[in-house]
Order: C-alpha cells, then sequence, then structure tokens
C-alpha cells in the first residue's frame, strides 16, 4: 500500500510541475500579446485622447480642458475655447471655426525632434484655399489641404513651396484616417497615412513655431473635423512604430464599436442523447494514450516549434498536449505497478 500510495505521490509531482511550466511560459506571452494592443510609449510626452478626455475613464462633453494622459502636470492640458460649433462629441473634439492652442511643453516639442499623430473621424473642407489642421502663428509649422491642387502638403522651418511635400486627394486621405509626422533636425521629415509613408525628405531644418494649434477661424483655412486623439512623441517613430500605432487605432475602434444586431434564435433544440457507453477499462485508455504519444512524437520531430505568430493559442496547445501525454502515461504506468 505505501508503494502505491507512493506512485500516486510522484505522479502528482510531476503532473504539477508540467501545469506550472506552462503558466511560466504563457505569462510573458501574455505580457506581449498586451503590448500589441497599446501605442509605443517611449518618448510619449502627450496624449489628448478623445475617448477620455478627462484621463480619469471620463469623457466629459462639457469639458473646456483637454487633459493630457501621459503627464499629470496641468501644464501639458490644453485649455479650449469652446461653443456651438468647437466641442466634444461622442469620440473627440469637433473643430469649424476656432484655433485650439497646444500648451508651450508641445510648442517647445515640435521645435525639436518630434513625431506627432492625429486620428481623425469625420473631415470635410470648408475654406476657400485651405483647409489647415496643424498650424503655428507664424506660419513655420502649418500641414494643409490646399484648395485648388487638393493636395496634402506641409509646410515647414517657413520653406519655400518647392521644398515641401506635396500628397494627392489629401481630404479623402484625412477622412477616418491616422495623420503621422515624424521630424528629425538634420534628418528625415515623413508623411504617412494609416502607417503607409506617403512622402520623405532628408535635410529637415528646425521648425521655429512661435505656437502651436489646431483648427482655424479664417474662412479661407477652415475645415469641419473630429479630432479623436492626438499623440505627441519627443523623437521621431521608425517606420515600424508608425505602422504598429495605426494598427492599434483601428484596433481599438472595432473594439469600440457595439454590436449592431443581437441574435434573433436561440438553439432550438438540446441533444437528444448522452452517450450510452463510457469506457469501461482504464488500461485500454492509457494504452490508447500511449499510442497516440508515440505517433505524435514522430510527426513532431520534424515540425518547428510554435512562432510568435503562434502566440499564446500555440504554446497552450503544447502545454494542454504536454500534459494530457503525461497524464496518460502516468496512468498505464501506475496500472501496471499495481498489476
Amino acid at each position: 500500500m505505501k508503494i502505491k500510495f507512493m506512485h500516486k505521490v510522484v505522479a502528482l509531482v510531476v503532473m504539477a510541475v508540467l501545469m506550472l511550466t506552462t503558466v511560466l511560459v504563457l505569462q510573458p506571452m501574455a505580457k506581449e500579446a498586451e503590448a500589441s494592443d497599446s501605442y509605443v510609449t517611449k518618448g510619449l510626452v502627450a496624449w489628448y485622447d478623445g475617448m477620455d478626455n478627462q484621463a480619469n475613464g471620463q469623457n466629459d462633453l462639457t469639458a473646456e480642458t483637454w487633459v493630457n494622459k501621459v503627464n499629470p502636470d496641468e501644464e501639458w492640458n490644453i485649455l479650449l475655447l469652446t461653443d456651438d460649433g468647437d466641442k466634444f462629441v461622442d469620440g473627440g473634439f469637433k473643430v469649424t471655426n476656432d484655433q485650439q492652442f497646444f500648451p508651450q511643453a508641445v510648442v517647445d516639442t515640435i521645435n525639436g525632434e518630434f513625431t506627432i499623430e492625429v486620428d481623425f473621424a469625420e473631415f470635410v473642407g470648408t475654406g476657400t484655399k485651405y483647409h489647415t489642421f496643424l498650424n503655428c502663428s507664424n506660419d513655420n509649422f502649418s500641414l494643409f489641404v490646399r484648395v485648388d491642387s487638393a493636395c496634402l502638403e506641409f509646410k515647414y522651418g517657413g520653406l519655400t513651396r518647392e521644398t515641401r511635400p506635396e500628397i494627392p486627394q489629401g481630404v479623402e486621405l484625412l477622412k477616418d484616417s491616422t495623420v503621422t509626422v515624424t521630424y528629425k533636425p538634420g534628418g528625415d521629415l515623413c508623411i504617412y497615412v494609416d502607417g503607409e509613408l506617403m512622402d520623405q525628405r532628408g535635410g529637415a531644418v528646425p521648425m521655429g513655431a512661435d505656437d502651436f494649434f489646431f483648427g482655424h477661424y479664417k474662412d479661407t483655412h477652415t475645415f469641419t473635423a473630429v479630432y479623436e486623439s492626438i499623440r505627441v512623441y519627443d523623437r521621431a517613430l521608425t517606420a515600424e512604430e508608425v505602422a504598429h500605432n495605426a494598427t492599434v487605432v483601428i484596433n481599438r475602434e472595432v473594439a469600440t464599436e457595439a454590436p449592431t444586431e443581437a441574435p434573433t434564435e436561440a438553439p432550438t433544440e438540446a441533444p437528444t442523447e448522452a452517450p450510452t457507453e463510457a469506457p469501461t477499462e482504464v488500461e485500454t485508455q492509457a494504452e490508447e494514450t500511449v499510442a497516440q504519444v508515440e505517433t505524435q512524437a514522430d510527426v513532431a520531430t520534424d515540425a518547428e516549434a510554435p512562432t510568435a505568430q503562434g502566440g499564446c493559442g500555440a504554446v497552450m496547445a503544447s502545454g494542454g498536449f504536454v500534459l494530457a501525454v503525461c497524464m496518460g502515461a502516468g496512468v498505464l504506468w501506475l496500472k501496471k505497478r499495481e498489476d
């Protein structure tokens, strides 16, 4: 009896170790999956989120301040001019006819190396000459669509038009999209839309912006748009990081959409028959398990280890398989020992 008892204890210990190993393998992969659903955080100095405009889980549509989610210092918040045309709506801040000034800390950031990303919902051009959605008073930073050419342009560092990126179909590009500018003085200027590189220029000069705002009051420069989110980095993101953030935006928008229709019918019938017989022989089950193990072992010799694309599902499947194999083998071993 003591020998049988010790055999069972050993088997239980082996199974517990295997389960613990599986958990330890899955834990870092779970963290990696969680990180893939988050924006790049390195260098992120300001995030104005239209779904959480007070950075406390609340979206206050009457708010006159847009709170920076990544810095609790009030000097990073945007003090807004609100009226019937410029106000928070579900999902973001809507602008039609006012300038909304960023704090000085953001101005200082765009006068060095930076990345700025804007997630738009609707975008409708109303100005007679331009639709200028990021700008400064001395016009050294001006991101806009020119009406006569319909091109998205970026005027930077006070340089003349022939140096600027001009991207066709500007208004259409901006609708329901993420516009990203990465900028490094002495290095490259890159413009992306939804993570795709649209233009790249070398030899970027210091910006020299005297202030910084979004929205416009001039009839020649206006537009109607909803800014869903604005993110500012104090470094130039890589192409891979820009693409990653664009994917996060898409996944986030999908996750916030409510299902449009509920299931119309519940299942009408339950299974009519339960299995009539349960396996009667423990030893038979164990022998079948061992046979499956031998077959799977032959296949596994030529198979590759789970890749990052397999994710947690692949590791869980592998861990579950290993656990099932060991349990089956343990049952057979105990049975034979008892006999």
